[in-house]
């Protein structure tokens, strides 16, 4: 993953038709779950505080009553695929602890662009928001 890889550029790697076919699989979500606790573990601690908001991205992803936003959704969706997936930019078996630097990043950024429905979903979920997206793609 490039360093200088901004919010547009992700959006437009991670959102894109292969993202798309890839959020539409109904294996990709099964992946996601049967995957997350083991990936989750292994990057915890170099999340600090961004951790919580990694379990909320989860959550809402797998919440039927709540609908966000479908290329967010998308986006989300990928980036825990990604999380989950055994094949790596930096491969963790040649890199060691560098080889989480690709999973942290690809996270970190689907974070920064899924801020504003990360917090509409808390609201959701304290009973404050409405299920359905404010925006649509």
């Amino acid at each position: 993953m490039s360093s200088n890889m901004n919010e547009e550029t992700f959006a437009d790697t991670f959102g894109g038709p292969e993202a798309k076919a890839q959020a539409a699989d109904p294996s990709t979500l099964d992946r996601i779950q049967a995957g997350f606790e083991d990936a989750s573990r292994r990057i915890k601690d170099k999340l600090g505080d961004s951790w919580q908001d990694v379990r909320t991205l989860y959550q809402m992803a797998f919440d039927k009553n709540f609908q966000m936003d479908k290329k967010v959704k998308i986006i989300v969706i990928a980036a825990l695929a990604y999380l989950v997936s055994p094949i790596d930019l930096l491969p963790r078996r040649v890199y060691g602890v560098l080889g989480f630097g690709d999973d942290v990043a690809v996270v970190l950024l689907a974070l920064k662009y899924a801020r504003p429905e990360i917090e509409r979903y808390r609201r959701f979920k304290a009973g404050e928001g409405e299920s359905t997206a404010q925006t649509s793609c």
